[in-house]
């Protein structure tokens, strides 16, 4: 017979997990970025964390992310769709990795930039985006990327929300800025402790742990040559003090 101790054991664990509003944090992500993609801004900001919405207001938060000074971006951007890769809960935290399939904005754009030079002269506006986006991708398929991005949760009043982590994004900037400018001198390990400390400010930067992972492996070389050099000093300097001893 099962103890009735574990159903209420069960049953407490779910209700934690779940929140007051009986969404887990899967269905709360699930929830945002729906909201954010479909451009139900309010609805998104809703599921941010208390820090996060003291940092930003809505109004900023709408005038970040609206797409609806332009007809075709806004719809470009609802094709885009995720996968919730992995999520962990670690008592009143939770992370998560998404798999999000997207057009890709950097190829839009050139294509687009491309198509409207070559207008030039032929009777279109080459400064006409919206014309020029539409024109393009009315018969033709619009080019997609898939990219991994780490999201985290927290608990805050018996309910989960999004931690979007605004407010260090300017020092994790700074940081990542000053990061790439000591990369492209050489500088591999003071790059990757700019990298790191930028990771310490927000865990759920999957795009700076494989930039971090990225530079171990582009440092494990240079390692390798610099023990190898050690030990080649090290083996001449020995040969030349047996040599004289032996005088």
């Amino acid at each position: 017979m099962r103890s009735p101790y574990r159903a209420v054991i069960l049953l407490g664990v779910l209700l934690g997990a779940c929140g007051q509003d009986g969404a887990d944090p899967r269905t709360v992500l699930t929830r945002y970025l729906t909201a954010t993609y479909r451009q139900d801004l309010k609805k998104a900001y809703a599921d941010l964390s208390a820090a996060d919405q003291s940092f930003r207001t809505l109004k900023t938060f709408i005038s970040y992310n609206s797409t609806e000074d332009s007809l075709v971006v806004a719809p470009l951007m609802r094709r885009t769709t995720f996968e919730i890769e992995s999520l962990t809960i670690d008592g009143a935290r939770a992370r998560a990795v998404v798999q999000l399939h997207q057009p890709n904005l950097e190829q839009v754009m050139a294509e687009v930039f491309s198509a409207a030079l070559s207008s030039i002269g032929a009777g279109s506006d080459p400064g006409d985006f919206d014309h020029q986006l539409e024109k393009r991708y009315r018969n033709r398929p619009v080019p997609m990327i898939t990219i991994r991005r780490g999201f985290g949760l927290v608990r805050e009043g018996g309910r989960w929300r999004v931690s979007a982590g605004w407010p260090q994004e300017e020092e994790i900037g700074r940081l990542v800025l000053e990061a790439g400018r000591l990369e492209e001198s050489g500088q591999l390990k003071e790059a990757k402790v700019n990298y790191e400390a930028a990771l310490a400010l927000n865990e759920n930067l999957i795009e700076l742990q494989e930039k971090i992972a990225a530079l171990e492996f582009r440092m494990k070389p240079a390692a390798e040559a610099n023990r190898e050099a050690r030990r080649a000093v090290e083996k001449l300097i020995e040969g030349r003090r047996r040599r004289f001893q032996g005088q």
